[in-house]
């Protein structure tokens, strides 16, 4: 990992047109070294996707490997959202890493279950509680 990440770094936020990315480190002390919060406020839909990908993207090029993505504050997510983590997910897998959905608000729940994705991502009831999970 580069020490010098700076995740408060616009190559890291974004906030504009219904959608704000926040990555973060603090306030978690059992959060691993490698380890990265990300909250995703808003909408996440065909137009947001790609800056969503784009932004777990350079996060694991940058060797954050342990992406715990909080969704409490999602209110709508489409398919080219739950693409996205799918792809990244995957991606991880390979470098032995993981991709964990935290909080997802109800609708968002509602939409993993309908489509039977929430068995194909590990989805926790809180960032405490994926951060704790060893699964």
């Amino acid at each position: 990992m580069d020490p010098n990440i700076n995740l408060s770094s616009p190559e890291f936020n974004y906030k504009g047109a219904g959608l704000e990315i926040h990555p973060r480190i603090d306030g978690h002390p059992e959060l691993p070294e490698n380890g990265v919060i990300i909250d995703i406020k808003g909408d996440l839909n065909l137009y947001s996707t790609p800056r969503v990908k784009n932004i777990l993207n350079k996060l694991v090029d940058s060797g954050k490997l342990k992406l715990y993505i909080n969704l409490e504050n999602l209110n709508y997510i489409d398919s080219s959202g739950i693409g996205a983590f799918l792809g990244v997910q995957s991606r991880l897998k390979k470098m032995d890493g993981f991709l964990k959905i935290c909080a997802p608000s109800k609708q968002v729940l509602a939409v993993l279950e309908l489509t039977k994705l929430k068995s194909m991502l590990r989805v926790s009831k809180s960032v405490e509680d994926a951060i704790r999970s060893k699964i």
